[in-house]
């Protein structure tokens, strides 16, 4: 029975004292707050403009790794949210609207008159997939503050 309290004290204490750390982004103009938790996948930017997109998780105090990339705080540009279905569903988009424009091209090498109807509907798929990145907010460092901390 002591034994049995005993881990049950340190399984108690272990969940207390462990700390998540997050990136916390605030607004300039209105203070207004947002956490990025660990593992969370993320698409950032740099300033040297180099993309970076992966699970997000933290080195130390001022460094975070996203997928294989290790990033210092102070060198972030942006950072959004990037559900891997939110990818894969506009990449799907994207290579369908694609394919609909590369019909039209051979619908209309064969003199047909509905070439065009097929590229507009093409193009306007092909459009759609630009909107679904359009989705996800965007936050820069021109709008917003990044640090790290423990949650």
């Amino acid at each position: 029975m002591k034994t049995i309290l005993m881990l049950l004290c340190c399984f108690i204490s272990l969940a207390a004292l462990s700390q998540k750390r997050a990136i916390e982004i605030t607004n300039i103009e209105n203070g207004k707050t947002k956490i990025f938790a660990e593992n969370e996948r993320v698409k950032a930017r740099t300033l040297d403009y180099k993309k970076h997109v992966g699970n997000l998780s933290f080195t130390d105090n001022g460094t975070l790794k996203i997928g294989n990339d290790v990033i210092k705080i102070d060198s972030l540009q942006s950072i959004k949210k990037q559900p891997k279905v939110l990818g894969t569903v506009k990449t799907v988009v994207l290579i369908a609207g694609l394919a609909t424009v590369a019909t039209s091209i051979a619908i209309a090498t064969a003199g047909n008159n509905a070439a065009f109807l097929v590229f507009v509907a093409g193009s306007g798929t092909a459009i759609g997939a630009g909107v679904l990145e359009a989705v996800n907010s965007n936050y820069t460092l021109r709008k917003w503050t990044f640090k790290i901390i423990e949650q």
